[in-house]
């Protein structure tokens, strides 16, 4: 009579199963982290970005000004593109940096026009816009 064949798992068939359940959990919660960034780079877009003759201008309001300024819209574009990206499981790399990376494009823009003075007549909506670009060029960069 044979003995019944038992079947023994080595210990390390066990932890990449758990490695790959965390490595995934975190990429979960980065993409959602940066899903909320770029839906809060979108919304910034429509706050206030300047004071100037006592009014408050947005981006959507500086849009408005001219031809040139027309390509404002690709933040509230790509914010949409990146938040799609993520909701559908695609990468966000390169796409969440582009967001990222415009509001600070259109600072230097607005930088060489106006000069030092920029800086003085920003308004929250900029700086909220800046803080969200740039946690966007940077979470992206660490999700896989």
């Amino acid at each position: 009579m044979m003995p019944d064949e038992v079947t023994i798992k080595p210990k390390s068939e066990s932890t990449p199963t758990i490695a790959a359940t965390e490595n995934q959990t975190v990429n979960l919660g980065r993409t959602q982290l940066v899903n909320l960034c770029a839906a809060g780079l979108g919304v910034s877009f429509f706050l206030p970005w300047a004071q100037f003759l006592g009014g408050n201008i947005s981006g959507f309001d500086l849009q408005k000004s001219g031809d040139g300024q027309r390509l404002l819209w690709l933040i509230p574009i790509f914010c949409a593109i990146t938040i799609f990206a993520g909701v559908t499981k695609r990468s966000q790399m390169i796409v969440g940096q582009l967001t990222g990376a415009l509001p600070f494009c259109v600072g230097i823009y607005w930088y060489n026009k106006i000069g030092s003075d920029l800086t003085h007549i920003l308004a929250y909506g900029a700086y909220l816009s800046l803080i969200f670009g740039a946690a966007l060029f940077v979470l992206p960069r660490k999700a896989k």
